[in-house]
């Protein structure tokens, strides 16, 4: 080989070194240093101690804890059905129709928002004077006012409901983009063979939208784990920490008690929990196909 050659071979090299050092910098060394921080009790003022599995341990004892992952899982369940289906019968409906632009238009401008400003409109909505209050005792439902976010359970599917707002439009978008790639020919066979609207969306349509069906389910199991500028915002994990999720206790845990090695064990469960579920659904996936 030339020596013009290695040259150039070796040059080609060079322009990745830029993205390399970006990915170690801002990804595997962050990486690295929380699951270090976790076998530490490192509260930022201090030096790091090692103290081994010790946070992990606490992570099954501390009642907070045991909380934060009820509270997740109901999360998980909220946001994996209400905004999924509402996006499904949303895309269907609007497949056709002639405004079909403005309908998504509207759906769509609440995931060009921010969380925090979507917490902030959905904390006045179920405030004691808010929104609902005054709709719910004006049609005479409620004869006072409802503390919708001090409430437990109650405070948790309220603010489901914000980012089920949210999440919705996306579902609507992604499930659109498959049902636009049915090919027509596939729809009209089926209404000459005898099938009616029903049989056609289930034993057609909802098979061909599995691979987009995969995309919003992965899309939403880590969306749900991973929650929130919402609930920080409307209730920031209260009243007593009972709105927390496993999110929020990580970072009320890290940030406002400074326990920087046992939000960091938070953080590394978290991470394992959403690439064992993510990985686990892809693999069930595959073995079906």
């Amino acid at each position: 080989m030339k020596k013009s050659e290695k040259v150039r071979g070796i040059s080609n090299y060079l322009y990745v070194i830029p993205a390399l050092i970006m990915v170690l910098a801002f990804l595997i060394a962050p990486v690295v240093f929380v699951i270090y921080a976790s076998f530490t009790d490192w509260d930022l003022l201090h030096p790091m101690n090692f103290v081994g599995l010790k946070n992990y341990i606490k992570i099954f004892t501390d009642p907070n804890l045991l909380v934060s992952t009820r509270n997740t899982l109901i999360w998980v369940v909220i946001i994996l059905a209400i905004p999924m289906f509402l996006g499904l019968i949303l895309a269907v409906f609007i497949k056709n129709v002639w405004f079909s632009k403005q309908i998504k238009s509207i759906f769509y401008i609440p995931l060009a928002m921010s969380g925090a400003g979507i917490g902030i409109i959905w904390n006045w909505i179920f405030s004691r004077s808010g929104l609902l209050n005054s709709v719910l005792i004006s049609l005479g439902v409620l004869t006072m006012p409802t503390s919708w976010l001090l409430n437990v359970p109650q405070n948790t599917f309220s603010m489901a409901v914000a980012a089920t707002w949210q999440v919705t439009g996306l579902n609507m978008i992604l499930f659109l983009m498959g049902l636009q790639n049915i090919q027509p020919e596939v729809l009209e066979a089926a209404k000459i063979d005898g099938a009616n609207e029903w049989q056609t969306f289930t034993r057609i349509i909802l098979p061909l939208l599995k691979p987009i069906t995969t995309v919003v389910i992965i899309l939403n199991i880590i969306g749900s784990f991973k929650i929130f500028d919402i609930i920080w915002v409307m209730t920031a994990g209260g009243p007593a920490r009972s709105s927390e999720t496993l999110a929020v206790s990580m970072y009320k845990e890290s940030f406002s008690l400074y326990q920087m090695g046992y939000g960091s064990s938070i953080a590394v469960l978290l991470s394992f929990i959403v690439f064992a579920v993510g990985i686990g659904y892809l693999r069930i996936v595959g073995r079906e196909k």
